[in-house]
């Protein structure tokens, strides 16, 4: 019985750490963990599936206001990462969505005109985003 829990805790284990792989050349997302650290703002965005479907977990560490945590679903289209992030704040939970125009190894956030249902807030247009370069994530620079 101890032999078959062990042979189950590796096998759990191993899956666990096993990445996606994707042709790079077809799809320049790849998964791992993209950051962000400066002035005390952290940001990093676990990515854990890209095929074309993009999922993981997204932190956001604003410098001296309250972080937020939770689940990113989207997927990547014309160089764009766009999908929606549902979080925690506060202990209230909302969803909003995010995007991330790819570039290299490197995520850089979007931002645009927002409206608001319930608790779900979206783009007005995201044919008029604007990419921030200040906040660039980068492939394997996490801090949070």
């Amino acid at each position: 019985m101890k032999a078959l829990i062990l042979l189950f805790a590796v096998f759990l284990f191993g899956s666990c750490n096993q990445t996606k792989k994707t042709d790079s050349d077809a799809f320049p997302v790849q998964t791992g963990c993209y950051g962000f650290s400066e002035n005390g703002t952290k940001i990093t965005f676990q990515i854990t599936r890209v095929d074309p479907l993009v999922q993981g977990t997204l932190i956001y560490d604003w410098a001296e206001k309250d972080r937020n945590s939770g689940g990113f679903n989207g997927s990547f289209e014309n160089g764009i990462i766009i999908g929606t992030y549902t979080f925690v704040s506060e202990g209230m939970q909302s969803s909003r969505e995010v995007a991330f125009k790819v570039e290299d190894a490197n995520l850089i956030e979007g931002h645009g005109e927002l409206q608001s249902a319930g608790k779900m807030t979206t783009f007005v247009n995201t044919e008029t985003l604007v990419f921030d370069e200040r906040f660039k994530l980068k492939l394997g620079a996490c801090k949070n």
